[in-house]
């Protein structure tokens, strides 16, 4: 910090951008967010910028403004929403004024302690940008007091700029996540969330920005809550012309009491610049994850048992459906629900984690061995293990192990309770179930699924929701301790627990129980936002949807799955020759890509008419790209708009392939583009900047473009 003004500058540089943090801190009062954007030069005079901030002091205003802080306090005036109310019966909680006592340089920031003397509270505020340029805050409430203290809020504060007046967020339902809205930001805009997880409607994340941001243009900042149930977040702004946004966990009345010395803290509240658009924004947020990741090896292909057969659980078909699989070329054979004792529907067994010994006699290990040994794939097992039925052995020896309220009538979804493992006796249960599992059987992957919201979230008669998420992250974490091979799923009906909070325990989310390629076109582009492609589940369905009864060919299936971490959810035993054969196709070029797909940095590329979007993945050398073009409806004109490939190398020869595509149709077109079958070699300035011809697609249709760097020398 300097001297006199204590004011902290923080620069964080990597090989494709830099940024800046300011931060002073007063002796009283709270530390202010003076900037985060892109660098300021390290000889900045931060004194100076200090002084150019201080704003003249309306009439009928107070007479000494309460300024725009990281933690914002009702104590000293501020009207909005404050960064803590707690009460407390032996002391005024609700209202504290803080004041700094000391601030710690780490090594990506600074932790800023302040105190309240009357309130008898502490807090810390540890803020500093990651190396992927992510900006990254939490908070920690100490009671310092002797009396309990109730905690109704501590929230994350983040002021962004005042030209910020466009807001983009997401909204949904089951089969219909991540769906994309954008407004312009002159109101409160407040999401709320009471469903225990995230739920398909409120993905918690937000995006502010300057009027008319898009993918490649314009100022913007992406924020998300890492935290996996109930929440709030707030985009606001104040009649000074303020505008900030607001985070945090959100407690249910009681849930959060203090005794003497304790404390509590937020989730991570991460955020990202960008002057130049959304994708800017998501590359950070996508190497942000997968600092986090470290995956071990390429993302094997997937085949999950689920749409074939459901609770049909027949060791005949299940071996011949793992033996078409592998044929195809999948790598990863996962056991949905229906295999332990008593699950031959959704009504019963949950919490019985015991393999059934009528559809298995000589349980699991037979189809294991199998998979594993004589096709040479990895085998993974479906497991729901925050959940139980009240038609299972579990609940009728212990019903008091369910999260309700004892005092009324359990509220069922989906036949089934949510497991209280904030109950330490329902916590060993369910982890001694599973390690046993892990333990006897040889259990690449698990599928960790999550099946409705929680209601009446408690044991007895304070809430617990709070507690559910916290002792999730801690079974989590167990499992990963002692199985550090094993890698976990997860999966929420779909994409109703995405986040970066169980992104710590995790390497896959299912994004959506919907397999319709045209739904997952907009599913999966709205999961891109923050998340990158290798952690996002997308399977080829069968060829009539199950959620949507829609038909689609396999080339537009297989290019829609080919952009997440591909899989199969289709019972091949159905599919003809041809069918297979495409598949293998598709397969062949995802694992020659996928290193590109899932190490590079992945653009959302928009038609002008709306009609079609592209997916561009670069490798970090810029050498070596994939494309794929997908028309969703007809285009508004009768030509395809041309396409352009943003960030090639300028000067660089490049190869354009056609690696696949679905059947083009005579019925739209007389002849295809001059260059469809000629070998093309392009400068990357062409390719950016003029673009590429495509022909012209039916609605619901894709082609797979490959660019490849060649040799200056090569001619055409």
């Amino acid at each position: 910090m300097k001297n006199g003004l204590n004011i902290g500058f923080y620069r964080q540089d990597s090989k494709d951008q830099s940024k800046t943090l300011v931060i002073a801190c007063p002796k009283q009062g709270s530390p202010e967010l003076l900037y985060f954007g892109d660098a300021l030069p390290v000889q900045t005079d931060l004194s100076s910028v200090y002084m150019s901030q201080q704003a003249g002091i309306p009439q009928a205003m107070m007479d000494k403004p309460v300024p725009m802080s990281l933690l914002p306090e009702a104590g000293r005036g501020w009207l909005q929403t404050p960064a803590v109310e707690a009460s407390a019966e032996d002391r005024p909680t609700w209202a504290a004024c803080w004041s700094l006592l000391d601030v710690e340089a780490l090594e990506s920031g600074f932790k800023i302690r302040l105190e309240d003397n009357v309130a008898q509270l502490s807090v810390s505020l540890s803020i500093g940008l990651l190396p992927s340029g992510v900006l990254r805050q939490q908070l920690t409430l100490t009671n310092q007091g002797q009396g309990d203290v109730m905690v109704q809020r501590l929230a994350c504060t983040l002021p962004v700029a005042a030209r910020f007046t466009e807001r983009m967020g997401f909204y949904g339902r089951w089969c219909q996540e991540f769906q994309q809205e954008r407004s312009d930001w002159h109101a409160t805009w407040l999401q709320e969330n009471r469903n225990g997880r995230n739920s398909q409607a409120n993905f918690p994340a937000v995006m502010v920005g300057e009027q008319g941001f898009g993918e490649q243009q314009g100022e913007v900042l992406g924020a998300h809550l890492a935290w996996s149930g109930n929440h709030r977040l707030k985009a606001d702004y104040t009649a000074e012309g303020h505008r900030y946004l607001q985070a945090e966990v959100l407690y249910l009345s009681g849930e959060i009491i203090l005794a003497a010395n304790e404390s509590i803290s937020t989730p991570e509240f991460l955020a990202a610049h960008s002057g130049t658009g959304l994708n800017a924004m998501s590359q950070q947020f996508h190497q942000e994850a997968r600092a986090r990741l470290q995956l071990a090896k390429p993302r094997p292909v997937h085949l999950n048992t689920w749409e074939a057969f459901y609770f049909d659980h027949d060791m005949t078909k299940l071996k011949a459906l793992a033996k078409a699989a592998a044929d195809v070329g999948v790598e990863r054979y996962i056991l949905d629900d229906g295999w332990f004792r008593g699950r031959n529907n959704d009504k019963a067994a949950l919490g019985d984690w015991f393999v059934d010994e009528n559809k298995y006699p000589d349980g699991l290990m037979p189809l294991i061995s199998y998979v594993k040994e004589e096709l040479g794939m990895e085998f993974g097992l479906w497991f729901e293990p925050e959940m139980v039925n009240p038609d299972s052995d579990l609940f009728r020896a212990h019903p008091d192990w369910a999260l309700q309220l004892p005092q009324y009538e359990p509220a069922l979804a989906r036949n089934q309770l949510v497991l209280n493992l904030a109950k330490p006796e329902a916590y060993q249960y369910i982890r001694e179930r599973l390690f046993s599992l892990f333990t006897e059987y040889p259990i690449d992957y698990v599928k960790w699924d999550m099946n409705r919201d929680y209601s009446q979230p408690s044991g007895d008669i304070a809430p617990q929701a709070h507690a559910q998420v916290e002792a999730l992250y801690r079974l989590l974490g167990d499992i990963n301790d002692a199985f550090p091979a094993m890698e976990i799923e997860s999966c929420s009906s779909g994409g109703a627990r995405v986040d970066f909070g169980i992104l710590n325990f995790t390497k896959r989310f299912w994004a959506s129980d919907c397999n319709d390629a045209l739904e997952r076109q907009t599913i999966q582009r709205g999961f891109s936002y923050f998340l990158p492609p290798e952690v996002m589940g997308s399977h080829v369905g069968p060829d009539k949807s199950h959620t949507t009864s829609r038909v689609h060919d396999v080339a537009f299936r297989a290019g829609t799955a080919l952009l997440g971490h591909f899989g199969i959810e289709w019972n091949l035993l159905e599919a003809n020759d041809e069918q297979k054969a495409t598949i293998s196709n598709w397969l062949s070029h995802y694992k020659r890509h996928r290193a590109l797909l899932h190490d590079g940095k992945n653009w959302r590329l928009p038609s002008a008419d709306g009609r079609a979007q592209t997916q561009w993945a670069l490798s970090q050398d810029r050498l070596q790209g994939l494309a794929v073009y997908s028309q969703l409806a007809m285009p508004k004109q009768a030509q395809t708009l041309p396409l352009c490939l943003p960030n090639l190398l300028p000067d660089q020869l490049y190869r354009v392939e056609v690696l696949e595509h679905s059947p083009l149709p005579g019925h739209l077109m007389k002849a295809l583009p001059a260059w469809w079958k000629q070998d093309l070699i392009l400068n990357g300035a062409s390719l950016s900047q003029v673009g590429l011809q495509l022909p012209i697609f039916d609605p619901e249709s894709l082609v797979l473009i490959g660019i490849q760097a060649v040799p200056a020398m090569e001619k055409h």
